[in-house]
């Protein structure tokens, strides 16, 4: 973000990022995910999060859905 766009920002957009970024912070770590790479998640910006979070809830998707056809062919 260049810094006139940051300047701009009014108080209310501040504080809703930084509770975007506590939530994705703690849901990444609901899934067990606390570092990518070296780096912690919790010293990510939030366009990295967000990245990290869809492609996390992406890979729980596909999860969820291999359980149910596993399932499904055993017959539970």
């Amino acid at each position: 973000m260049s810094a006139q766009a940051a300047e701009s920002l009014t108080p209310e957009q501040i504080k809703a990022g930084k509770d975007r970024q506590t939530f994705l912070v703690e849901e990444l770590n609901r899934f067990r995910i606390t570092r990518q790479g070296d780096r912690l998640v919790k010293d990510m910006s939030l366009p990295e999060l967000e990245h990290l979070y869809i492609r996390e809830r992406i890979f729980q998707a596909k999860m969820y859905a291999r359980r149910i056809r596993e399932e499904e062919l055993l017959g539970y």
